[in-house]
Protein backbone atom coordinates (compact mmCIF):
# COMPACT_ATOMS: atom_id res chain seq x y z
CA UNK A 1 0.00 0.00 0.00
CA UNK A 2 1.19 3.16 -0.90
CA UNK A 3 -0.11 6.42 0.41
CA UNK A 4 -0.12 10.16 -0.57
CA UNK A 5 0.08 12.35 1.93
CA UNK A 6 0.32 16.04 1.89
CA UNK A 7 0.47 19.10 4.75
CA UNK A 8 -0.41 17.81 8.47
CA UNK A 9 -0.16 14.27 8.02
CA UNK A 10 -3.41 14.52 5.84
CA UNK A 11 -3.98 12.12 2.96
CA UNK A 12 -4.47 12.87 -0.56
CA UNK A 13 -4.52 9.13 -1.79
CA UNK A 14 -3.62 6.20 -1.89
CA UNK A 15 -2.52 3.02 -4.10
CA UNK A 16 -3.43 -0.62 -3.49
CA UNK A 17 -0.92 -3.31 -5.51
CA UNK A 18 0.16 -6.61 -5.23
CA UNK A 19 3.06 -8.31 -6.70
CA UNK A 20 1.49 -11.87 -8.51
CA UNK A 21 3.17 -14.97 -9.72
CA UNK A 22 1.67 -16.53 -12.25
CA UNK A 23 2.80 -20.10 -12.76
CA UNK A 24 2.83 -21.51 -16.20
CA UNK A 25 0.31 -23.87 -17.88
CA UNK A 26 -0.33 -25.01 -21.11
CA UNK A 27 -2.49 -22.16 -21.37
CA UNK A 28 -0.07 -19.54 -20.02
CA UNK A 29 3.05 -18.81 -19.94
CA UNK A 30 4.85 -17.90 -16.34
CA UNK A 31 4.16 -14.60 -15.47
CA UNK A 32 5.17 -12.19 -12.65
CA UNK A 33 3.27 -9.10 -12.75
CA UNK A 34 2.04 -5.96 -10.47
CA UNK A 35 -1.46 -5.85 -10.25
CA UNK A 36 -3.55 -2.30 -9.05
CA UNK A 37 -6.02 -3.16 -7.00
CA UNK A 38 -6.74 0.11 -5.54
CA UNK A 39 -6.39 3.74 -6.46
CA UNK A 40 -7.66 6.80 -5.08
CA UNK A 41 -7.51 10.83 -4.72
CA UNK A 42 -9.42 12.62 -2.13
CA UNK A 43 -11.85 14.81 -4.17
CA UNK A 44 -10.32 17.91 -3.49
CA UNK A 45 -6.84 16.69 -4.95
CA UNK A 46 -7.89 15.49 -8.09
CA UNK A 47 -6.61 16.64 -11.21
CA UNK A 48 -3.33 17.55 -9.35
CA UNK A 49 -1.36 14.71 -10.34
CA UNK A 50 -1.30 12.70 -7.05
CA UNK A 51 -2.78 9.90 -9.17
CA UNK A 52 -0.27 9.93 -11.41
CA UNK A 53 2.52 10.25 -9.06
CA UNK A 54 0.63 6.74 -7.11
CA UNK A 55 0.99 5.37 -10.57
CA UNK A 56 4.66 5.75 -10.64
CA UNK A 57 5.56 5.01 -7.70
CA UNK A 58 3.51 1.52 -8.17
CA UNK A 59 5.73 1.06 -11.35
CA UNK A 60 8.77 1.74 -9.38
CA UNK A 61 8.04 -1.11 -6.79
CA UNK A 62 6.91 -3.32 -9.57
CA UNK A 63 9.97 -3.23 -11.79
CA UNK A 64 12.08 -3.78 -8.62
CA UNK A 65 9.90 -6.86 -7.36
CA UNK A 66 10.67 -8.11 -10.84
CA UNK A 67 7.61 -7.76 -12.61
CA UNK A 68 7.58 -7.41 -16.16
CA UNK A 69 3.85 -5.95 -16.73
CA UNK A 70 1.87 -3.72 -14.71
CA UNK A 71 -1.91 -4.71 -14.93
CA UNK A 72 -5.15 -2.99 -13.32
CA UNK A 73 -9.52 -2.86 -13.92
CA UNK A 74 -11.46 -0.27 -14.11
CA UNK A 75 -15.86 -0.72 -14.65
CA UNK A 76 -16.73 0.75 -17.89
CA UNK A 77 -18.93 3.28 -16.73
CA UNK A 78 -16.13 4.89 -15.11
CA UNK A 79 -15.03 7.11 -17.59
CA UNK A 80 -12.85 9.38 -15.99
CA UNK A 81 -11.06 6.32 -14.37
CA UNK A 82 -10.71 4.93 -18.17
CA UNK A 83 -9.44 8.47 -19.23
CA UNK A 84 -6.90 8.14 -16.95
CA UNK A 85 -5.56 4.82 -17.34
CA UNK A 86 -5.47 5.46 -21.07
CA UNK A 87 -3.92 8.59 -20.77
CA UNK A 88 -1.12 6.76 -18.67
CA UNK A 89 -0.30 4.41 -21.28
CA UNK A 90 -2.50 1.53 -20.06
CA UNK A 91 -4.19 -0.63 -23.05
CA UNK A 92 -7.27 -2.79 -22.99
CA UNK A 93 -5.90 -6.80 -22.60
CA UNK A 94 -9.20 -8.46 -22.30
CA UNK A 95 -13.42 -7.41 -22.20
CA UNK A 96 -15.50 -9.11 -19.64
CA UNK A 97 -18.96 -9.68 -20.80
CA UNK A 98 -22.16 -9.31 -18.81
CA UNK A 99 -25.42 -10.05 -19.45
CA UNK A 100 -28.72 -9.27 -16.93
CA UNK A 101 -30.92 -12.62 -16.49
Amino acid sequence: MLLADGTEGKALGYALARVKNRPGSALMHSDVIMSLDQIAVAPDAARSGIGAGLLEAVREVGRAAGCRRLVTDVWYFNEGARAFYEAAGFSPMNVLLDQPL
